[in-house]
């Protein structure tokens, strides 16, 4: 694994806004929305990785490439149960990174990428159902995407975006 260093910033926060991913069947794509109010300016960047921005820094949507097939399986993975409510802002713009990590649990409703080696400090809870890991200098280590569902033709991640009750397509 690479050593990916993302900048950003954290500050605490009252309200989080919704977020919630869904794994495409057909594409075996994973979205994760999240529901601000800023529009699409920029972005980070992997080969397989997508973290849309605001203008102001603020993550909009994160999307992954890697089918979850590929994602390493750990049992021993545990979701943080310590983390605080916060913003967190992306300080850098149109940032292409690598090296980022893949790894889930047996049920495969959680992705953690994992961005360095580093030991963090602090768990933020950014978004409904989005920790973010960072480091001591404000670095970004890793996110959590919790309680992943699956899709089929993204009608239920459609569903959501528009503001509509979700059920669960078979």
């Amino acid at each position: 694994m690479g050593e990916c260093r993302i900048s950003v910033d954290v500050a605490k926060a009252k309200k989080i806004p919704q977020a919630r991913g869904f794994y495409d069947l057909m594409e075996n794509l994973l979205n994760f929305p999240i529901k601000a109010r800023g529009k699409f300016h920029s972005y980070i960047q992997s080969e397989f990785l997508s973290i849309d921005t605001d203008k102001k820094g603020f993550p909009l949507n994160i999307e992954v490439s890697v089918p979850r097939e590929e994602w390493t399986a750990d049992p021993r993975i545990v979701i943080p149960s310590d983390a605080e409510m916060s913003k967190l802002r992306f300080l850098d713009y149109r940032l292409d990174i690598s090296g980022e990590s893949y790894f889930t649990n047996e049920r495969k409703n959680l992705l953690y990428i994992c961005f360095a080696q580093d030991r963090h400090i602090k768990t933020c809870e950014i978004a409904n159902n989005l920790f973010a890991d960072v480091n001591l200098v404000n670095e970004l280590v890793g996110l959590w995407l919790l309680n992943l569902e699956e899709d089929y033709e993204f009608k239920a991640e459609m569903a959501f975006r528009k503001g509509n009750k979700v059920t669960n397509p078979k």
